[in-house]
């Protein structure tokens, strides 16, 4: 039996809470989620009706000062041939497996962004990355290989209102 979760104040989740959810819907990251939420919803809101984002000024300095960026990681550096799929766990085992120079877990075109699938492929993500991902399906298993292909995460649209989720009403 999972514990139930714990809502910061002011959080509701209308969703069907999944065995093995917790695992990423921890106390710290719902509260997360939260502050990040009642921190920048009102920007989003303004930019989703058609406000164009501009520079604070008191960042200018910044902009207009002599900088540079640190160098691509190795890792990064080639990406001639690459993946993008969502993130099933099928998907990311194999894709990760594959010998591609990286592979791009897409939780926006590539995944049916409904609840679930997206809530899983968290999971699958956590597992992924913490190298705990296998799969037994049709009496073939999948897991890791001792090497594998870069990972690359490309999130949901900040755009994309999340119907099962509300903080503050």
């Amino acid at each position: 039996m999972t514990q139930p979760l714990t809502f910061p104040k002011g959080m509701d989740i209308t969703a069907e809470i999944e065995p093995g959810f917790e695992s990423i819907m921890t106390p710290e990251a719902l509260a997360f989620v939260a502050a990040l939420h009642r921190q920048f919803e009102p920007c989003r809101q303004r930019l989703d009706a058609g406000e164009h984002p501009n520079f604070l000024e008191a960042t200018r300095s910044i902009r207009e000062g002599v900088w540079k960026v640190a160098p691509l990681p190795a890792d990064l550096q080639c990406r001639r041939m690459e993946i993008t799929g969502p993130v099933e766990r099928k998907m990311i085992i194999n894709a990760l497996n594959s010998g591609a120079d990286s592979y791009i877990t897409d939780f926006e075109d590539s995944n049916a962004p409904n609840w679930d699938n997206q809530t899983t492929g968290q999971i699958n993500l956590k597992e992924a990355v913490h190298r705990t991902i296998s799969l037994e399906q049709n009496g073939k298993s999948y897991k890791l290989n001792d090497k594998t292909t870069t990972l690359i995460v490309r999130p949901r649209g900040w755009h994309l209102d999340e119907k099962h989720v509300s903080v503050d009403g």
